[in-house]
């Protein structure tokens, strides 16, 4: 092999591996933010499903004067429509349910799965028939009297 392969083979080489640096560097900052587009994303997803239970409750309350089955206190007449986020995806990011129910009251709530789980700015999502939004597994609600507690749910809603 003469000298000037042998520089040819160098300089790829060379060449290659700062091509292999760049795409490192590349995926090293848009990866985070991808994740956190996605996390967001599904958020709203979840933010939406819960706004439409609510709608349904409302609606079942409207029908009936009370928002569980007179017959049976505590429990739905009719049972929700859908328990995750989004919906009809194979691979689910919230749990949608009930965390309470009687005549009057509710308190529906998402709680993050998998990868979503890592939402630690949000946590689990929560609303009531008030439509008081809560996060944080309701700990963080937008009645606070801290307008940081405030300005935290109204970014996660």
């Amino acid at each position: 092999m003469s000298i000037s392969r042998r520089r040819m083979a160098g300089f790829t080489l060379l060449e290659l591996m700062i091509v292999a640096v760049i795409v490192g560097i590349i995926t090293a900052v848009a990866l985070p933010s991808y994740r956190a587009y996605a996390i967001r994303t599904n958020r709203a997803a979840a933010v939406s499903d819960l706004q439409e239970l609510t709608l349904f409750l409302e609606r079942a309350f409207t029908a009936q004067g009370r928002y569980d089955d007179a017959a049976d206190p505590g429990d739905l007449v009719t049972a929700l429509p859908y328990g995750s986020s989004p919906q009809g995806d194979a691979n689910p990011k919230y749990t949608l349910a009930l965390q309470s129910l009687d005549a009057t009251s509710y308190v529906l709530r998402a709680v993050p799965v998998g990868g979503q789980a890592s939402d630690e700015e949000c946590g689990q999502l929560r609303i009531d028939q008030a439509g008081t939004q809560c996060i944080l597994a309701g700990t963080v609600c937008a009645t606070s009297a801290s307008a940081d507690e405030r300005a935290a749910v109204a970014e996660c809603w």
